[in-house]
């Protein structure tokens, strides 16, 4: 996997308005769960602007990445066989990250985060579909309407992003599998989510189950 830094991503760049809508629904994805959650862990830092706005708004936040130029708080590659402090972190978040390596690595990895979670973890993965989107906004209707129809690029095996080893969509990564992964790794789909203006990132609200929580606890 290719460390963030070494590519040439500058802030101005990398921060468009698409991924600005992004950011905007990890926030408030995070907020919805309330006060469940208070301690929070982030992988996957580049430029810390989720991190800032979450200690801005009241959180506790650690961070955590593979890049070490990057300063997180712990230095942590998924792919490994790694381990995380159990029941430190009300809410474990990751947002476009587990594409970055291969599906079987990610469910390993999603399995160990479910661990080592308290309650909650909220991630985003790519939706490679074909889309029309329609938005209807006037200044007498308030909140916008939106039309979306889209379809999964199931007859395709090549990423939108050449950083991606798969995403969700594409020929041999339905959602349904995503979904089965998040059930094997002992959690439940709290909120899934999608904004029909950026339809590419798709989010997910995941709760730990309590009876796979005891079980791993007396093993």
């Amino acid at each position: 996997m290719q460390l963030i830094t070494s590519l040439d991503i500058r802030n101005s760049e990398y921060l468009s308005k698409n991924r600005l809508i992004s950011y905007h629904h990890q926030l408030r994805l995070i907020f919805s769960l309330g006060n469940q959650v208070k301690n929070v862990l982030e992988i996957g830092i580049f430029n810390s602007l989720l991190t800032d706005l979450l200690k801005n708004n009241g959180y506790n936040v650690s961070t955590a990445d593979v890049d070490p130029n990057l300063k997180p708080e712990i230095i942590l590659d998924l792919t490994t066989d790694f381990s995380l402090p159990k029941d430190k972190f009300d809410a474990i978040v990751l947002f476009q990250v587990l594409e970055h390596f291969p599906y079987e690595q990610s469910e390993e990895a999603l399995k160990k985060l479910a661990i080592a979670t308290k309650k909650f973890l909220v991630i985003s993965i790519p939706y490679c579909t074909q889309y029309l989107s329609f938005q209807v906004k006037t200044s007498f209707s308030g909140r916008p309407r939106h039309l979306l129809l889209n379809m999964p690029k199931f007859w395709s095996t090549k990423p939108v992003c050449d950083e991606h080893c798969w995403e969700m969509g594409l020929k041999g990564y339905p959602k349904t599998r995503i979904l089965n992964s998040v059930a094997k790794a002992g959690l439940t789909v709290k909120q899934e989510f999608i904004d029909p203006t950026y339809p590419y990132h798709y989010f997910l609200v995941l709760e730990k189950n309590s009876s796979k929580y005891l079980d791993s606890s007396l093993n």
